[in-house]
């Protein structure tokens, strides 16, 4: 199609340099490399050929396990093929699932719906992840106007690509949102209705008491939101809070959900109720220009009293002076719940015993930091926080009367959660808290002697999807005694996982340090073996020495 990748075919699938590398000029490192990204585009193809066959293959394994009409199986015992190779190829690949169903979903797509595209990837002409991210926006698209999308589409990807462009998803998704239009204007109005009932709002913790945030929004309600986000900056910033831009903004996102404020651009005053400079004549090294005092009804905003930073990063209230009503006019330290009922849930992992400091663990609640959760204890007291002490030795809660029952309580599930710390198939990252508790080996009802017992070894998370394919697909599961899950697939693979919950990460360390303490046992100082372990050998320069004699240095 272009002479760019016709200099591609003529190198082959991967050109081999007899000589070094460093020794190649400009213009064979650049075929080298060309030939090489070819040779990539083309396993791709590969990759996506397998998938479309394991899809085919897990459907007629399906059709001879269960194939009788006579007796079919309900519809909820019912797995989709797609679903099964999602999670096999997961495994075997190292993917999260939704890697892994993007996978699957694209290779169906491209070879049973989009052909030009599918001839285009067997050329090697598309990366595999522009393949991926086309095939599947593409999977939206109705089949009566599928081949006049895709034609349009895949050519102006071709074009750029050709060009030495490489279409960002952006791109991509505004070609074939002005591809539809131009098709079928009533189904891109469709569609437009179809993704408001999509829209969610995410919220993940990260690292040093911050929290990222995720939303997907129709535009109207989007843009709504960002002009308010923005004139509550605007009107901080023009109020000459010594703040910059991007944490106004955070800010004014964060006082949405304060219920003691509306807004964060009040002007700033001193104590004594004159006003301060703006922004631009102040000392940013001094701190009384960085407190926002009380406004002049008397009553204090916790919103517009941010305080300040010293220069080693620790928080310094802006004034402590109380409100009427007694409560604190400080604004709550970054990280705090406001406007919460349900107390902070805190575990506590007890390693005391094993040398060890205790870990603490946030399970439910705020996502804060040490600071903000020192404020909380003061100000609410048990009110606010509960401790919860976790002993990290496995089976502590395995009754015996409960082991026999089928029934799961309370704490045992939240210690099966605090263990495994999300759902434990192979590349699932799908929470804990989000998880149902399942027995590994099945529990018997009419024998529970006989049959799985409700223990902390036999017990695990799954998610919704990964809990129908255990109990209706035709994979085995073996449990191991901290957690460890082995999954024996009908294709003869065998895939482990273990927990990285916060209790197994405890156990992780406990076992660590006893293993180094061992082996301080074990090993004397010189290196060599002690028996018995623990007896400290003596040194071999002192061996032949003299009682009351020692050596030093010439």
């Amino acid at each position: 199609m272009s002479v760019t990748m016709a200099s591609w075919f003529e190198y082959g699938s991967l050109r081999v340099a007899p000589e070094p590398l460093d020794t190649l000029g400009a213009e064979a490192l650049s075929e080298v490399a060309r030939s090489a990204t070819l040779a990539q585009n083309l396993a791709a193809a590969t990759r996506l050929q397998a998938a479309h066959h394991i899809v085919d293959t897990m459907r007629r394994l399906d059709e001879a396990a269960h194939g009788d009409v006579v007796c079919p199986r309900p519809a909820f015992a019912r797995l989709d093929p797609a679903d099964r190779a999602r999670d096999h190829l997961a495994a075997a690949m190292a993917l999260t699932t939704w890697h892994a169903g993007r996978l699957v979903t694209a290779a169906v797509q491209i070879h049973t719906r989009l052909s030009r595209l599918r001839k285009a990837v067997e050329r090697g002409l598309f990366p595999e992840q522009l393949a991926i991210d086309t095939a599947c926006r593409l999977a939206e698209i109705p089949d009566e106007t599928i081949g006049e999308v895709e034609s349009e589409v895949v050519g102006a990807l071709a074009r750029a690509l050709d060009g030495g462009h490489r279409p960002s998803r952006a791109a991509l998704d505004t070609a074939v949102d002005a591809a539809r239009e131009r098709c079928d204007p009533t189904g891109a109005q469709d569609a437009v209705s179809d993704a408001a009932e999509q829209r969610t709002v995410r919220f993940r913790p990260g690292r040093s008491g911050m929290t990222s945030m995720w939303a997907n929004l129709p535009c109207a309600d989007a843009e709504k939101l960002r002009r308010r986000i923005d004139a509550a900056a605007r009107n901080a910033h023009d109020a000459g809070h010594p703040r910059t831009r991007n944490q106004l903004r955070a800010d004014a996102l964060a006082a949405l959900g304060d219920p003691n404020t509306d807004d964060i651009g009040a002007a700033l005053h001193d104590p004594e109720g004159h006003d301060i400079h703006p922004a631009d004549s102040r000392d940013p090294a001094d701190p009384a220009d960085s407190r926002d005092p009380a406004d002049t009804a008397g009553s204090r905003d916790p919103a517009d009293t941010a305080g300040s930073c010293d220069a080693a990063g620790t928080a310094e209230p802006a004034d402590s002076t109380d409100s009427a009503d007694g409560s604190r006019g400080d604004r709550p330290p970054l990280g705090a719940s406001w406007g919460t009922d349900k107390p902070v849930r805190i575990s506590i992992i007890n390693s005391i015993a094993q040398g060890l400091p205790n870990r603490v663990q946030f399970v439910t609640g705020a996502y804060a930091s040490f600071d903000w959760l020192c404020e909380e204890l003061l100000t609410g007291g048990d009110a606010k926080v509960r401790f919860e002490l976790i002993d990290p030795q496995p089976g502590v809660l395995d009754v015996p009367d409960a082991v026999l029952k089928y029934f799961i309580t309370p704490a045992l599930a939240e210690r099966i959660r605090l263990r495994d710390g999300t759902c434990r198939h192979p590349g699932c990252t799908v929470d804990a808290k989000d998880c149902e508790i399942d027995h590994i080996i099945a529990f018997d009802h009419h024998s529970p002697e006989m049959g799985g017992p409700t223990a902390e070894w036999n017990l695990i998370c799954l998610c919704r999807k990964h809990h129908r394919e255990k109990t209706f697909g035709h994979c085995a599961y073996q449990p191991g005694p901290l957690g460890e899950l082995t999954i024996f697939t009908e294709t003869g693979h065998q895939h482990r996982t273990t927990p990285t919950g916060p209790l197994a990460q405890a156990r992780n360390r406990i076992l660590d340090h006893r293993w180094r303490t061992h082996l301080d046992r074990l090993i004397s100082p010189d290196g060599y073996l002690a028996n018995p372990p623990g007896v400290e050998r003596p040194r071999p320069n002192s061996l032949h020495r003299a009682p009351g004699t020692e050596t030093r240095p010439a």
